[in-house]
């Protein structure tokens, strides 16, 4: 048999043909999925048009931090870091948004110069006042 061009041709035609048609019959229910605006048919639900699949059902949803459970992490302030320094680290690792008023805070409270160096327990969501507090610990 002599490969021509136009066999090629028709071979791949035929590839393209049946890889379209195993993408419209869906494989759940061995028929054509006709989509359609589910808004417009009302006695059409989602989940009988597309069934959820065994491995979605048996998934645990990921777990959800509950909202009175602070989520606590360690901050370090190196030794001699200003209070310019402390407030960029605190804007590096999310505990603050914004270092001028960290700055303003500390300037108010007198704790520019007071900040020492060492570990510190800090919780998320902490006001900027009861954030200067724990770092003066």
């Amino acid at each position: 048999m002599r490969v021509t061009r136009s066999f090629l041709l028709g071979l791949s035609s035929g590839l393209i043909i049946s890889a379209m048609l195993a993408l419209v019959i869906s494989p759940q229910q061995g028929q054509a999925v006709i989509p359609q605006d589910l808004a417009s048919v009302p006695s059409v639900k989602q989940e009988a048009i597309n069934p959820p699949l065994a491995a979605e059902k048996q998934a645990d949803p990921l777990p959800v931090a509950e909202p009175n459970i602070p989520i606590q992490q360690d901050f370090i302030i190196p030794k001699g870091a200003s209070s310019e320094k402390i407030a960029d680290l605190l804007v590096a690792q999310g505990l603050i948004k914004d270092k001028k008023s960290f700055l303003e805070s500390a300037h108010q409270m007198g704790a520019e110069s007071q900040f020492k160096a060492g570990t510190f327990t800090v919780s998320l969501g902490l006001t900027t006042e009861e954030l200067i507090r724990r770092l003066l610990k």
